[in-house]
């Protein structure tokens, strides 16, 4: 039996988010496995995906400790260094960039990199950012490094020469959640649904002008965000300008509610500049919603000949390529049917077993 202790630093930060969901996903399948048991040690964690029986400070004092982010993080540190020193366990696999533990850990240690979006798209982040600075560190110290793409590992080699033989692509796994709950109040049923944060490289705004003219046209259209907050003014003075104040509104959805929301979509775009893997267009597929998205970076590799590609940079073809799903229904209906079919490289058994072979194989075990 392999024990593999993992740390609370993304549990900390995210209430919802793909780095949090990969390692609660691995955390509770490794619970029903007979050969690798897994610790997350946190004192308290708001994460979503992070059942509260993992933590040691539920009900008031976790509440407590959660009021404040830096705290709760602080905190959950202290404990995760403590558990480096005295917990008994095989392997560390941490969970982002903090190079808080390579001074005390004296056991080897796995990293997950998900993107490169520090090192291409430097202009949207804070050099001071500790994250940021230490990410190459943590890269280049780890004994084995999990990467979630055959993109994000091209990505990686070309800024940090790393040797094929240390790197392993095991894309994520997906548990096909699919239970809906509608939004309270919503009534929409002829929308684009665009997910998760809408600043730089997600490129929102260029989106939102290249659908402004289908939104003119057609008085039912709407555009509809969940996450990334709600809107600023200067988004709301930008819709003002095209003409769209009146059509886009934003949700901040539950799981449950986002399932609804892709469920009756009637295009989920995603026109993102740059991503690591692209969990949304899987939960898209879950949800038969067909997807329209850029074609650069993991996305082809993850949706395959499911999905309608356009170039992130292109107003028009943007523009194009989801008007033709609005018009063409057979050719929504054969998409979202071979969505529905993509799935099944994507099942949470096979990420499982691959992330364990890395840690026995690192063992020699």
């Amino acid at each position: 039996m392999i024990k593999v202790l993992y740390d609370h630093q993304m549990f900390s930060l995210q209430k919802y988010g793909g780095i949090s969901r990969y390692f609660a996903n691995l955390f509770y399948s490794f619970q029903k496995s007979a050969d690798v048991e897994v610790e997350a040690p946190v004192l308290y964690s708001g994460n979503q995906y992070l059942k509260n029986e993992t933590s040691l400070l539920p009900g008031f004092l976790g509440n407590l400790l959660a009021a404040k982010k830096s705290r709760m993080y602080k905190w959950n540190k202290q404990y995760s260094k403590y558990q480096l020193k005295t917990a008994a366990y095989d392997l560390f696999h941490p969970t982002y960039y903090d190079a808080y533990f390579l001074k005390d850990l004296r056991k080897p240690y796995v990293i997950t990199v998900h993107d490169m979006i520090y090192e291409l798209y430097p202009q949207y982040f804070d050099t001071a950012d500790k994250f940021v600075m230490q990410k190459e560190t943590v890269i280049r110290n780890a004994n084995h490094i999990i990467a979630i793409s055959e993109s994000t590992k091209r990505d990686l080699q070309r800024f940090y020469n790393i040797a094929d033989d240390k790197i392993s692509v095991i894309h994520h796994g997906f548990y096909p959640e699919t239970t809906s709950v509608k939004p309270a109040g919503f009534e929409l049923n002829n929308y684009l649904l665009f997910v998760g944060d809408r600043a730089n490289y997600k490129n929102f705004q260029l989106f939102a002008e290249a659908v402004a003219p289908l939104l003119q046209q057609n008085d039912l259209l709407r555009i509809v965000c969940t996450g990334g907050g709600s809107f600023t003014t200067a988004e709301t003075v930008f819709f003002a300008g095209q003409g769209i104040v009146d059509k886009v509104l934003q949700i901040n959805a539950t799981n449950e509610e986002l399932n609804y929301l892709y469920k009756h979509a009637s295009v989920f775009v995603y026109p993102s500049l740059y991503e690591g893997f692209g969990f949304p267009i899987l939960e898209a597929f879950a949800n038969n919603c067909v997807v329209a998205c850029s074609n650069t970076s993991s996305f082809p590799e993850v949706g395959g000949d499911a999905v309608a590609y356009f170039d992130p940079f292109s107003k028009e073809e943007m523009f194009t390529v989801i008007a033709s799903l609005l018009s063409n229904t057979l050719l929504a209906e054969q998409l979202k049917e071979k969505g529905k079919q993509r799935l099944s490289l994507f099942k949470m058994e096979k990420c499982v077993a691959a992330t364990a072979d890395v840690y026995h194989k690192l063992l020699k075990t």
